[in-house]
């Protein structure tokens, strides 16, 4: 299952806001933003993206109403939809913007402020199914999912960053001082990972009873 989420670059924040939604329950989702890079023909990607999802998501709006894009995207969509049913066009209603009149008679979803109702109506509607949990529940599953991977031995199974999501983190060796019993100032070294991007920083302990080798944060100097 590939959802579609169509809309106006007006909308893009309650676009990326279904879009956690929809990939916190297992979803997948084609979003602009993630999909198209630096180079491409961004009507290919469309194409693209359209021709190999399941279900249209239409953000609808008096935003989508003026927007080119969102146009070209229903005109080359609703003939397929129409013919054999696939992708599934839903639209979703933002405000009060009439719907065009080619999709009018399809069922559409009320979407109004990103509420619990409006997801769990949001993920009944596409997969046919309520929430598996509460969101908090889904997002932190999801990203406990996507943030880590046992083969990446390197940087103590760390995919990206915690902190801020880039990939530019590395391992490296964290300095500790402390003071002995004798009052003698020591220092130790402690394997440890940081990001290139925001310096977020933690340390790697082997010995931690309730989860070994727990990344431990710390302050960053």
């Amino acid at each position: 299952m590939v959802v579609f989420i169509g809309h106006s670059k007006k909308d893009k924040d309650t676009a990326r806001e279904i879009g956690i939604f929809l990939v916190a329950e297992d979803i997948g989702v084609w979003f602009d933003e993630s999909e198209i890079a630096a180079g491409d023909s961004i009507p290919g990607k469309i194409g693209q993206g359209l021709a190999g999802c399941t279900h249209f998501l239409i953000l609808w709006s008096n935003n989508a109403a003026s927007s080119n894009w969102v146009q070209r995207e229903l005109n080359s969509t609703i003939p397929q939809a129409i013919e054999t049913g696939k992708p599934r066009l839903i639209p979703v209603r933002l405000d009060n913007t009439a719907l065009p009149s080619l999709i009018a008679d399809i069922r559409y979803l009320r979407y109004r402020s990103g509420s619990e109702g409006d997801r769990r109506n949001l993920i009944r509607e596409v997969a046919g199914r309520g929430p598996s949990g509460n969101l908090i529940q889904s997002v932190v599953k999801k990203y406990h999912e996507v943030i880590r991977s046992q083969e990446l031995a390197e940087t103590f199974g760390l995919i990206a960053c915690p902190a801020c999501g880039s990939g530019r983190i590395e391992r490296w060796t964290d300095c500790i001082v402390d003071v002995d019993r004798h009052g003698m100032f020591c220092a130790s070294e402690i394997p440890a990972v940081r990001c290139l991007e925001c310096n977020w920083q933690a340390d790697y302990d082997a010995t931690d009873p309730r989860h070994p080798g727990i990344l431990t944060t710390r302050e960053s100097n």
